[in-house]
């Protein structure tokens, strides 16, 4: 039996003004011919869809033909929600979705939780919100990792008498490496499920929402997180993507990474003022989309550079940053914008003179997800 892992699929995703479903719509047509090639079972996808709670009408046609293009492939598809999807939006499609093989799960729920196919069970869990999990649990005293853990705890008991066992979950896992394109909210240490909850009941944990394609090591059983299937910002210009596949035969599954070819691969210039004429053909000659850093050295003749920088590259170059030598920055700090975090936490230490209280962070985390939510 063949499975394909594939998370994080953000359809609807906009770099500035520039629609990023092309690059999804690439990477997907190598997803359907791959499923073609190799004669895939079963296509898993752990959460993020879509990249807003209500996606737009092109990025809802891109992923409905790509349901209906694996059907034509006799191909089955299991789909959980992540923290980017709406749970009614998702649970509002899965009627009809069902007509083309596709099986949502869109809510953590107790009463339907699992897929299954000849020898095989999956374990759903899409994104636990803490709203909704802590909810579930008897216990409110426990933390969010704990509870999440009791769950997956649950669905392990639930399938460990089948004979290929796998869980399919939108998680931060403590340990993960994540990108800077995940919600800030969702990635800190109150949200981070411990690696060992990842039980050895399962065969394969096939894990959504953190970006970059990794095993996690410290998980008794194979555990993955497979990435996004493009680059979504510059914060992961350069890295490489990937799908897996996932073979069961005798003994422990094999998973293979299967790398994706980009559309158009993101590049990060960061150059001296000086150096940025010089390095144009270099720029030009460069697939895809552009980010130019420009370490600034003379103002007067900032315009001038700016003005042939966006003639020679055109619409490839999606964004500008200027550094000047008064911009506050360190050794191995890349200058960006400051998360609502960080902006709570200078404003903490600003006004009160001592630093965010963690149970104080804690909340502002709680309600600041909320508001993504909402």
């Amino acid at each position: 039996m063949r499975l394909l892992h594939i998370a994080d699929l953000h359809a609807g995703k906009t770099l500035g003004k520039v629609s990023r479903n092309p690059d999804l719509q690439y990477s997907l047509e190598q997803v359907v011919s791959f499923v073609k090639e190799n004669k895939v079972d079963l296509v898993l996808i752990a959460g993020d869809v879509f990249d807003k709670a209500n996606p737009d009408n092109e990025s809802k046609e891109l992923i409905f033909n790509f349901f209906l293009s694996l059907k034509d492939l006799a191909s089955e598809v299991v789909v959980i929600s992540g923290n980017h999807d709406s749970y009614d939006f998702m649970k509002s499609i899965s009627g009809l979705s069902r007509l083309a093989n596709v099986h949502i799960y869109d809510r953590p729920s107790k009463e339907r939780y699992l897929f299954q196919m000849k020898d095989l069970k999956v374990a759903c869990l899409p994104y636990p919100s803490e709203r909704v999990i802590t909810s579930a649990d008897e216990d409110s005293k426990k933390s969010y990792a704990q509870i999440v853990g009791k769950f997956i705890q649950f669905l392990a008991h639930s399938v460990k008498e089948a004979k290929h066992k796998v869980l399919l979950a939108h998680l931060f896992v403590a340990g993960s490496k994540y990108t800077r394109t995940e919600k800030e909210a969702t990635i800190t240490q109150h949200y981070a499920v411990n690696p060992a909850d990842l039980t050895e009941v399962f065969d394969y944990v096939a894990l959504g929402h953190v970006h970059r394609h990794q095993r996690i090591e410290q998980a008794p059983t194979q555990a993955y997180y497979t990435g996004t299937l493009y680059q979504l910002d510059f914060s992961e210009a350069g890295d490489d993507k990937f799908f897996n596949l996932i073979t069961f035969e005798e003994g422990p599954p094999k998973i293979e990474p299967v790398k994706l070819s980009l559309k158009n691969p993101l590049k990060v210039f960061d150059l001296k003022q000086s150096e940025v004429l010089r390095e144009l053909p270099r720029m030009e000659a460069e697939p895809g989309y552009i980010k130019v850093v420009i370490r600034i050295e003379d103002r007067t003749t900032v315009p001038i550079t700016l003005e042939k920088l966006r003639t020679a590259l055109g619409e490839k170059l999606l964004r500008i940053e200027q550094i000047t030598p008064d911009t506050p920055t360190s050794e191995g700090y890349e200058v960006k914008s400051m998360s609502p975090l960080e902006l709570y936490r200078e404003y903490y230490q600003l006004s009160y003179s001592k630093e965010l209280p963690k149970e104080i962070e804690e909340r502002f985390l709680e309600l600041l997800k909320r508001a993504e939510e909402s």
